[in-house]
């Protein structure tokens, strides 16, 4: 936002800000419950359609709403519905889902509804087509547009017409597609191009929020700042590089949360917090120092932060636990790997070469350079979904040089020496940054190879760069991560499918025994028999050795004892409602701190 918009903005967010305050006055004189945390990296953009990024992403899902959610506090995850009614109903080869939205959804009240009447903000059938095609729109280059493409009946035909049509013509969407069924205000249905048990999960995400028409034609690009959604909460300050204050949105749909922790919020409706404010602290240590200061109520913990806490992250400080400070330590559905590029002849057409390479990584040595951050990996699956197997140990997993040395006599190259050239084997290994922490995991894989005989090139990169030698093929050996969208291991196993080559299958694995084990899971719904084929394609892989399969990265996050109802969730995209704050402990507890010696950190 630019010039005038901005100070337009923050006059809005005055008027906000004092309409809450004096509404929370009202309601009984209780103080605000305040949340306070921080954000790593920068907000980029609030706009659904747009927020590829996870901070962005996590915001998002706090200012707008989905029609389907996740169960908070359900293990396995669960799906249930948010502006839906109820479930939707499926048809028997899951191609077609009927939808009934509740009756009491509004969009936040804003200027673009001035003069008009309160019908005006009233969310129907209408608003979900048009938050769909948006995200199709060619025009608008979406890049969550994967959610939706090749699923929806003519969406991907409607994402061709817009590509053609002139910036500001929307007569497109007014046509409508083949594969949404309007029925009335409330009852639609969505026909899909194929069976897609699955196709739920892209409903609860942040970027399929429902948005409003009328508020995107009036503020343009502007709505990446200027966001007017139905979300529990709705954005009244946001100043560069300092912070983001979210206030309860009054017109949130009504909704509780029977297993909070105080008695007293089980009848209260969502949002449990009357604010929240996000400061967007970059540096870590600053923000661990904030949060010592009872001026943060959780924060994140990193590699450098874990270096002050007992144990190296597996256990809390006394001094902290004095305070009541808890420690969470969760796995994240996230694995991290080193790829082969099977375009280079000498790793994708030499299955011993890259067993040896495989068996030469040492993961443990990871697993100590995090502070204890990893859980090492023995396949693409994650734990927490079917499919993931504890008991399965990947033969080529092992850090075994021995057998890494004979592998790769095996392969061709007896003491890592090449008898064509006579030389060396050497291969680069490219990653996507060119921290200090990068340059360390570069010369750790170094190190690891030449126990082998085997020269490793360390290649930092900026982010851009990286990704466009990815695409330019010009990669040997590279280490990324895979953070899953939904929790269906098909999720991670799609990574290896060669018709996603080009996209998620980042190293061009192509191998047609797979491909039909990947194609026949496909329209198959949640069953025993689906786990079983999880596990073989896992298998399979291992034996295949597409990656070095490195780890699962694990997750610490500090909270003080006043917040309430935090629970870890990878796909808790609007936890925001279910946390709060008792002031009055907070205000209790800080009086008692005293400041904290490294001493008292590292007993």
């Amino acid at each position: 936002m630019t010039g005038g918009g901005g100070h337009r903005f923050r006059r809005l967010s005055a008027a906000l800000l004092l309409a809450v305050a004096v509404t929370a006055a009202a309601a009984g004189g209780e103080p605000l419950r305040i949340l306070h945390t921080s954000g790593g990296s920068r907000v980029k953009t609030l706009d659904p359609a747009q927020a590829d990024d996870l901070s962005s992403r996590n915001l998002t899902g706090a200012i707008y709403d989905t029609l389907l959610q996740y169960d908070y506090l359900a293990r396995p995850y669960r799906l249930i519905p948010s502006m839906l009614a109820e479930m939707p109903t499926g048809n028997a080869t899951h191609d077609r889902y009927r939808f009934r939205l509740r009756d009491d959804l509004r969009f936040a009240d804003d200027p673009v509804f001035a003069g008009l009447p309160e019908s005006a903000r009233r969310i129907t059938s209408d608003d979900v087509l048009y938050s769909i095609l948006r995200i199709a729109d060619a025009r608008n280059h979406s890049p969550v547009y994967w959610l939706f493409r090749g699923k929806i009946k003519g969406l991907d035909a409607f994402h061709e017409a817009t590509a053609k049509a002139p910036r500001g013509d929307f007569s497109l969407y007014d046509a409508g597609i083949e594969g949404f069924r309007r029925i009335d205000d409330l009852h639609f249905e969505l026909h899909l191009t194929r069976p897609d048990p699955r196709f739920l999960y892209m409903l609860a995400m942040p970027n399929a929020a429902v948005v409003c028409r009328r508020a995107i034609e009036r503020y343009g690009e502007e709505i990446a700042r200027h966001p007017v959604g139905s979300g529990p909460f709705r954005l009244t300050e946001w100043i560069n590089d300092y912070k983001l204050q979210l206030d309860r949105n009054p017109d949130y749909r009504v909704e509780y949360f029977p297993q909070a922790e105080s008695p007293a919020d089980r009848s209260r409706p969502l949002p449990l917090a009357d604010r929240v404010i996000l400061y967007l602290v970059k540096q870590p240590m600053s923000s661990w120092l904030l949060f010592l200061q009872g001026k943060l109520d959780l924060n994140a913990l990193d590699k450098d932060n874990l270096d002050l806490i007992a144990g190296g992250g597996r256990e809390l400080a006394p001094a902290l636990k004095a305070r009541g400070i808890r420690l969470l330590r969760t796995p994240e559905f996230e694995v991290r790997y080193v790829g082969f590029n099977f375009a280079d002849p000498r790793l994708g057409g030499n299955l011993a070469l890259r067993r040896a390479l495989s068996l030469a990584y040492d993961v443990q040595r990871r697993v100590e350079h995090t502070n204890y951050q990893l859980i090492p990996a023995q396949g693409p699956i994650p734990p927490g979904v079917a499919g993931f197997d504890p008991e399965f140990r990947n033969p080529n997993a092992a850090d075994d040089p021995e057998r890494a040395k004979a592998l790769l006599a095996e392969a061709g190259y007896p003491g890592g020496i090449d008898p064509a050239t006579g030389e060396r084997l050497r291969f680069t290994f490219d990653q996507t940054g060119n921290s200090s922490a990068y340059r360390q995991l570069g010369e750790l894989t170094a190190a690891d190879f030449a126990r082998i005989g085997v020269e490793t090139e360390p290649v930092l990169n900026n982010n851009p760069r990286f990704y466009e030698k990815l695409r330019q093929g010009k990669l040997q050996l590279f280490r990324l991560s895979w953070v899953g969208d939904y929790p269906d291991a098909e999720n991670f196993l799609q990574l290896f499918y060669s018709k996603n080559i080009g996209g998620c299958n980042r190293t061009g694995f192509s191998d047609p025994v797979y491909d039909r084990m990947f194609e026949a899971i496909l329209p198959m719904p949640d069953s025993p028999e689906r786990t079983r084929r999880y596990r073989e394609m896992v298998e399979y892989l291992a034996k295949q050795c597409p990656w070095i399969f490195e780890g699962y990265p694990i997750s610490y996050l500090l909270h003080h004892s006043w917040l309430q109802n935090y629970q870890p969730h990878d796909f808790a995209f609007s936890r925001w409602k279910y946390l709060t704050v008792d002031p009055a402990e907070r205000e209790k507890v800080r009086k008692t701190f005293t400041p904290l010696t490294f001493r008292e950190l590292n007993q």
